[in-house]
């Protein structure tokens, strides 16, 4: 009888560590973002794996209008911009996925920017164009110009938030969580709704 209740409690153990050794191969999976290894490289941080598509002309709705302070101190409306294809991107320095995906915006600013098309890159910090001037100077970015907005005005907002919008000021395009936006993909659906 005591022998029985021993080889049962060795085959609870037993099976106990092959759960758990179970457990920790499939949570190092999971922490190493589906990777075999740590030492394997990362993928594109940028990439969300979600295909982007503008919608048709007939189907987009006015954007709602916001205020914004430009870097030179003056305020605008997001409405004042009609007449070239805005990418807004609602961000802040303390977001993570947000400043992932700067570099990335600042490329396609210097790719794509000028007279039809702009990234308009809204910071929500509440320390101001001050943080994001050190901000863009530690990461670099040469192309994006600084504009901020009261973070009260966006209650709720999930960070990083971009916008689309057609030269009419109507949303072509909307999406949360970063994107790779030098990639073929977001290229050509910019370019689509430039040339519309």
């Amino acid at each position: 009888m005591k022998r029985t209740h021993r080889t049962r409690r060795i085959i609870l153990v037993a099976a106990l560590l092959v759960l758990a050794a179970v457990a920790g191969v499939v949570t190092a999976m999971l922490g190493s973002g589906g990777r075999l290894s740590y030492t394997e490289p990362a993928r594109n941080p940028s990439v969300s794996g979600r295909t982007m598509a503008a919608l048709a002309p007939v189907e987009r709705q006015a954007a709602k209008d916001f205020r914004f302070i430009r870097g030179d101190g003056q305020a605008m409306t997001l409405a004042e911009l009609k007449g070239q294809v805005i990418l807004v991107n609602l961000w802040a320095t303390w977001c993570p996925p947000c400043v992932a995906e700067m570099p990335d915006l600042d490329r396609l600013q210097g790719q794509l920017g000028g007279t039809d098309f702009q990234v308009l890159a809204v910071s929500l910090d509440r320390g101001g164009k001050a943080m994001v001037e050190r901000w863009n100077a530690q990461a670099g970015i040469k192309h994006l110009t600084i504009h901020n907005a009261n973070p009260a005005d966006f209650p709720g907002a999930l960070l990083p938030t971009s916008i689309l919008l057609d030269k009419q000021g109507r949303v072509a395009w909307t999406g949360t969580g970063i994107y790779a936006w030098t990639e073929a993909e977001a290229i050509s659906v910019i370019k689509a709704v430039m040339a519309e």
